[in-house]
């Protein structure tokens, strides 16, 4: 198995002064990470990785990328994202960075959703890509139409949208999500 850094997560929002990597192991596995850290060993709030699906080559880069991380109750992973169920909070701090191996990028938020696994007929934690121009905007909509407030954001098509998710608390067995959708801008 090989494992490597393929981005930086940076947000005073939502780490403080701190940077975190996200990590990701090749070939993918989404179990993998929940309990255990990029040394391999057993961590009870894993690490922060993208999902298996998603692709971040500069070749054939997915239209959205999902990272999923635990909503640890010490704040630590992404145990601060859910404070943008909060509208003022977002208001102040409408952007972070993510930068992959390839590039640097600014991100603005774009909706803050709370759901529930099986609960959306579209689910954010199943759109990676989309064969039309139509279908990108169905699955982008089914998104924002559970924002809990408007940004008066809106991506456009093909732009490249990212994903934070994390449990919508933190008891062990939640199927309540928190999501954090995101347009790249620069």
């Amino acid at each position: 198995m090989v494992l490597y850094t393929f981005g930086h997560l940076s947000s005073d929002s939502l780490f403080g002064e701190s940077r975190l990597e996200c990590h990701l192991q090749t070939p993918g596995d989404n179990e993998y990470y929940l309990r255990r850290g990029f040394d391999r060993f057993y961590a009870v709030g894993g690490t922060l990785f993208l999902d298996e699906r998603c692709s971040v080559s500069t070749d054939a880069p997915t239209a959205n990328w999902l990272i999923y991380g635990h909503n640890m109750h010490d704040g630590s992973m992404f145990g601060q994202l859910v404070r943008y169920r909060d509208e003022d909070f977002y208001k102040a701090h409408p952007t972070f960075t993510f930068d992959t191996l390839y590039e640097g990028g600014t991100w603005q938020v774009v909706a803050a959703v709370d759901t529930a696994l099986g609960a959306d007929t579209l689910p954010y934690y199943t759109f990676f890509d989309a064969d039309t121009k139509l279908d990108w905007q169905h699955r982008v909509r089914a998104i924002t139409e559970k924002a809990l407030y408007d940004t008066g954001v809106m991506p456009e098509y093909g732009a490249q949208l990212l994903t934070l998710s994390t449990c919508g608390d933190t008891r062990p067995d939640t199927d309540a999500r928190f999501a954090l959708l995101a347009v790249r801008i620069d």
